[in-house]
This record gives C-alpha cells, structure tokens and sequence, in this order.
C-alpha cells in the first residue's frame, strides 16, 4: 500500500509539471530547482504572465525573474568551456555580423566557431568560448533588440550549453549615418568603417596628409550581399566612387592594417 502511493504520488507530480516548470528546471538545474520549488512556484504562479501572445513561454521574461532572485548562475569560479548556438530563419550574412557585434559589445571579443549550418530549422551557427561569465540572456536580447532582433526560444540542453532561436526579419546593423552634402570626418577606426549610404548616388573618400591610404572599400546590400568591391595596393589621398544600385552599407578599411590611417578618413556623400 505504501509502495502504491509513492507510485501515484509521483505519478501526479510528473503529470502536473507543466513545460513552464520543466523550462525553469532547465535554466536552473534539476538540484536548485528542487531545493527552492516552494520560492519557484510563488514567483511563477501567475503562468499567463510567462508567455507570448501565441502561447509560447517567454524564456527572457523567465531568466529576467530567476535572476532578479538569484536563482539563476552566471558567474564561475573558474574558466568554463561555454557552447552557444544561434539560430535564425531569415538571412545569415547580416545576422553572423549582428551577433558578432552584440558579442563584442558585452564583452565577449574571442571564441571559436564549432559549426554553421542550414537545418530544417533555418541557419545555425554554433561557438565555444572560455568564460567565467556565462552569457547573461536578458542584457543578449537587449543588445538584439536594439538591432532589430527578439529572441523566441532558449534552450540550455546541457550544463553549459545554451541554444538561441533569434527572430531577425527586421534586422538593421549599427552602421554610421551620414549627411548629405556634407563633408565628414569619420575618426580614428579601432575596426573598419560601417557606414550607411541608403539612397546615395556618390562618395568621396580623403585621407588625411599625414596618413598613407591603401583603398580597402566594399559595398553591400541590404542583406550585406556584396555588390562591389576596390582594394588597391597603391595609396591615395582622395577616392571617388559611384554608389552601385541597391547599396545600403558601405565598408572602409585599410588594404594593408588601419594604422595607416590613424588619423581618421573623412566622407562626402551625395543623393
């Protein structure tokens, strides 16, 4: 009789764990989970308030919560070997940049690509890191946000792999805007120029005296498919080129290193 009501207890309780307790499990670890559950499940027990407008759990608003009541380890104290996959239906080019500079900006400059692949699910691209910070997902969609990006999913299949489903229909880079007409100075590049040149019609490009320019100067569309490309083994003072059509990105840097133009470039655009 005991026996039997273990068994239906235990029964019931796997029955009654909803895909929001098992996602929260997952973020927080089988052990952690069990040992705060009564805390868990007061700070979730309004389930509605967890998920999206067609029903999908919202991972973000999930770890925003466990964070906020330290339930959720980001910090090691040790290196880790942190795997994160990126996954997106829409166009890669832009989104691998995307990525790339959400990274950069949260402060995560080196790591190793494992793969980049097409699945049924859209394109993967998948990296190795050594950390002592985990990548925080609430401070990742903010960055994607402000690029145009949401994240749908995560899933952390393992202890330290985290897997993001990353919506990036509307996907824009940080790519300098200019005026036209005007001449102006672009600054010391610490990495090449990214400049946007939506409805420009010509460009001129001067290199300060002092400097010595090797032209390294591409041009892409919107979904950074690169219409045009110069890259001179000369120097030049000045560079004046013609904005092929559908152009909406243009990229300047040294054919040689980008000390060579410490001094900054400067940029005249015209409609």
């Amino acid at each position: 009789m005991k026996k039997l009501f273990i068994i239906l207890t235990l029964a019931l309780s796997l029955l009654g764990a909803s895909p929001l307790d098992e996602k929260i499990k997952s973020f927080v670890g089988s052990s952690k989970y069990e040992a705060q559950k009564n805390l868990i499940q007061v700070l979730f027990a309004q389930k509605d308030q967890f998920l999206t407008s067609n029903g999908e759990i919202n991972s973000v608003k999930v770890i925003s919560v466990l964070k906020k009541n330290g339930l959720l380890q980001l910090l090691y104290d040790r290196p880790i070997q942190l795997r994160l996959a990126f996954r997106t239906q829409q166009d890669p080019f832009i989104f691998l940049k995307i990525i790339n500079e959400s990274l950069e900006l949260m402060g995560y400059s080196y790591f190793l690509t494992n793969n980049a692949l097409r699945d049924s699910g859209g394109f993967v691209w998948e990296i190795y890191l050594q950390t002592e910070h985990v990548l925080d997902p609430e401070i990742f969609a903010k960055t994607l946000e402000a690029k145009g990006c949401y994240i749908t999913n995560i899933v952390r299949n393992e202890n330290h792999y985290w897997f993001y489903d990353i919506n990036s229909d509307r996907a824009f880079l940080s790519a300098k805007k200019v005026e036209s007409g005007v001449t102006t100075p672009l600054g010391k590049p610490l990495k090449p120029y990214w400049i946007d040149i939506k409805n420009a019609k010509e460009i001129v490009i001067n290199a300060q005296s002092s400097d010595k320019w090797f032209p390294d100067v591409d041009f892409f569309d919107e979904n950074l498919n690169l219409l045009h490309a110069i890259k001179s083994e000369e120097s030049t003072r000045t560079l004046k080129l013609e904005v092929p059509l559908g152009a909406v990105y243009l990229k300047i840097s040294d054919a040689v290193m980008l000390d060579n133009i410490k001094h900054g470039l400067s940029l005249h655009v015209k409609e």
